[in-house]
């Protein structure tokens, strides 16, 4: 049970770790790849709209480490000169001007005038690619361009700011692309774009992207043998720590094993004297429903100390002794004790138990666990139903099915009848004895042997138990 504690403990933290980690992982290379198509993508569209060839980029301008700061028109006075003796009077509006010209009614309304429908821009100018480039760019940039003319020939093969590609290589591509109509993509290591050029024609460009390409895979496959690494390390952590965080869990639970395998053990005793003196009551005074009920009382407390302790040594990982036997012979003579029960209730009792069927296993504890199976299967069965039980040999191991009719249940999975102490219906259970956990020790001995069980209904009318190990 600790084991299985501490596994899934690590595979909960594991997961959300590496969940986390996958995600930021494929965020950070998505955004990189995008990026880069972007960038790729601005220097396609540049050489498309230059019709296949690298614009001009403005010169940089550097910066004279010679000259002092720029001198504007007030450093140019004299440091013995008074500032404001050159200062000049501002015109009066009223003084007409010294030359005696009259001013038009443009120079009056100092630009103030809307601009004619001529000078009034219809539309904003594209945004330039070069902008977001480096002056380098030409420099750094390998592509090769094809020109096609409307009716499919080649009109123009440039190859001549690449050295890998020659022209006849440049034809075969742009070819096979212009018959497949893609318009943008990449062929092996080369970003393309097509576009018209303004005599109407059909370019194709190409650019070298394998550089960023090469670029981006480095980074993806860095980025995994780091996350790899790193969720190898926090494995480790999990594992050596998993005690310290598990640690109030285990202590409670180690108490609560200990409580069960000692109240049982003492419990014994005070039962069978409780057993034993009402033997004595009746032997002197005879039977009555007071002796009837302390026995019955005594009986059914003995049977759910005895499941406990079972319970209790089951999850507690106790080994048990493995052995070759005819599970065929078990399950027969376990049902064999049965067939008064079916015989009282009036139900029918069905088996399909092919003979010679042998596993490995813990034979007393398999026919303990088609005991309580088949006790739970009596209990609840509706009148004049039915109980069937079934075993076949597969070829990963042994299923054993139990079939029950019952008045009425919940559909699906009743998986959760395997829990400790589990009851769908308090007044039902009492009324049929019921203790609520011999189910949960069927769980236990088929979890012992490396085994699953599930329970489930198909019509809420009949209960289906499956054992396969």
């Amino acid at each position: 049970m600790i084991r299985r504690l501490k596994r899934k403990y690590t595979l909960i933290v594991m997961c959300a770790v590496i969940g986390v980690l996958g995600l930021i992982i494929t965020a950070i290379n998505v955004s990189n790849y995008t990026f880069i198509n972007s960038l790729l993508d601005d220097k396609l569209t540049m050489l498309v709209r230059n019709e296949g060839m690298m614009p001009e980029f403005p010169p940089v301008e550097k910066p004279d480490e010679d000259e002092g700061e720029a001198e504007g028109p007030e450093n140019n006075i004299p440091e013995d000169q008074d500032p404001l003796e050159n200062e000049q009077p501002l015109p009066d509006e009223n003084t007409p001007p010294e030359n005696g010209d009259t001013p038009s009614d443009e120079e009056l309304n100092n630009g103030d005038t809307e601009p004619s429908p001529e000078e009034t821009p219809e539309e904003e100018e594209e945004e330039d690619p070069r902008q977001n480039m480096s002056p380098e760019t030409p420099f750094e940039t390998r592509y090769f361009s094809v020109k096609f003319n409307t009716d499919g020939t080649v009109f123009a093969i440039d190859t001549t700011k690449i050295a890998a590609i020659d022209a006849r290589e440049a034809e075969s591509y742009a070819k096979d692309l212009l018959d497949s109509g893609k318009e943008k993509g990449y062929v092996g290591t080369y970003k393309f774009m097509q576009g018209p050029t303004e005599d109407g024609k059909i370019l194709y460009v190409f650019l070298d992207a394998a550089r960023e390409l090469n670029s981006y895979r480095s980074f993806l496959v860095s980025s995994l043998v780091i996350s790899f690494l790193g969720i190898l390390l926090v494995f480790t952590l999990v594992v050596l720590l998993s005690d310290v965080a598990l640690r109030p869990i285990i202590e409670s639970y180690e108490k609560q094993k200990r409580f069960i395998t000692d109240a049982g053990h003492e419990m014994k005793t005070p039962l069978t004297v409780i057993s034993a003196n009402a033997e004595v009551i009746e032997m002197e005074s005879g039977e009555s429903q007071w002796t009837e009920g302390i026995k019955s009382q005594v009986a059914k407390l003995a049977s759910l100390t005895e499941k406990l302790v079972i319970l209790s040594k089951m999850e507690e990982g106790a080994k048990l002794d493995m052995n070759q036997f005819n599970l065929s012979e078990a399950v027969y003579d376990t049902c064999d004790q049965y067939k008064s029960s079916a015989m009282s209730k009036m139900v029918r009792f069905d088996l399909d138990v092919p003979d010679d069927i042998l596993m490995m296993g813990n034979e007393a504890e398999i026919r303990r666990c088609v005991s309580l199976i088949l006790d739970n299967a009596f209990r609840y069965v509706s009148d004049d139903g039915y109980v069937s039980v079934k075993v076949q040999k597969l070829p990963s191991g042994v299923e054993m099915r139990f079939v029950n009719s019952a008045d009425e249940t919940d559909k699906g999975s009743l998986d959760r009848w395997f829990d400790r102490f589990y009851r769908t219906d308090l007044s039902r259970n009492s009324a049929t004895g019921g203790s609520g956990i011999g189910l949960s020790v069927v769980k236990a001995i088929v979890n012992a042997h490396g085994g699953a069980v599930h329970a489930r209904s198909e019509d809420g009318r009949s209960v289906e138990i499956v054992i396969n190990i």
